[in-house]
């Protein structure tokens, strides 16, 4: 698999489908600078999430967090 179909398929990953058409004048080297981008991105996006759960749970009494959680999270 060359360097280019590489770069593209990890961006369609990241993405969750296809690479938009403003990508396609950038260079192999800076797409795969913005499929970091996102990756850093959508981790730094979890963990707020995480966080963000967490601290509004704890209106829930403790013995009860677990459950609440799985009830809303699955």
């Amino acid at each position: 698999m060359s360097q280019a179909a590489a770069t593209d398929r990890i961006l369609k990953l990241e993405l969750g489908g296809v690479v938009p058409g403003g990508l396609e004048g950038l260079t192999e080297e800076e797409l795969s600078g913005v499929a970091t981008l996102l990756r850093v991105a959508k981790q730094r996006q979890s963990e707020e999430l995480e966080e963000a759960v967490d601290e509004a749970l704890e209106i829930v009494p403790r013995l009860l967090r677990r459950p609440v959680r799985k009830i809303l999270f699955g």
